[in-house]
């Protein structure tokens, strides 16, 4: 009767051992809040709100912000070129360049990936094929999406998109 005893107080012993390991596992997985203590003593929560900088497109440049006060994981931005009212129109990409620019998650859309972004600073991509592009005469419209997949909670998802007009003499 001891040895079966000894061995099920074993058991048990095994299983809360494995029960306090797995949890706090599982703890350590969970994000940690991010907080931060001001000066007149109020806790403010620390938040990631990535935003397009959507004009500079007309120098080739793709540009996020991040206005929150927490940084940013990395993230994807795509943009959307086409002419008024049309699903395309804009000049193609250099087939040099396509496979820097392409992925098959976002169909027809140029895609930059996007490195952590510290609060208050804005990380900006030049697209290496832009000088190469022979741009007619017109208005192109480009329609952004950064954090496109969904990777940073964020404190605002709804300005995550935006668009610029550009017109090309």
């Amino acid at each position: 009767m001891r040895k079966s005893t000894l061995f099920a107080g074993l058991v048990a012993a095994s299983l809360i051992g494995l029960s306090t390991t797995s949890l706090a596992q599982t703890m350590q997985r969970q994000e940690t809040p991010q907080i931060q203590r001001q000066n007149n003593n109020r806790l403010v929560a620390r938040v990631i709100d990535l935003q397009p900088i959507a004009s500079r497109i007309e120098h080739g440049v793709v540009s996020v912000r991040n206005a929150g006060t927490a940084a940013s994981g990395p993230s994807i931005a795509t943009v959307n070129c086409h002419l008024p009212g049309e699903e395309g129109g804009c000049p193609e990409i250099p087939a040099a360049a396509l496979a820097a620019y392409t992925n098959a998650a976002y169909p027809n859309r140029l895609v930059v990936n996007i490195p952590a972004i510290q609060p208050g600073h804005v990380h900006s991509h030049n697209l290496s094929f832009w000088n190469d592009v022979d741009w007619p005469s017109g208005a192109y419209v480009f329609e952004f999406v950064v954090d496109a997949g969904g990777t940073n909670n964020e404190s605002n998802e709804a300005n995550n998109a935006g668009s610029h007009i550009w017109n090309v003499p």
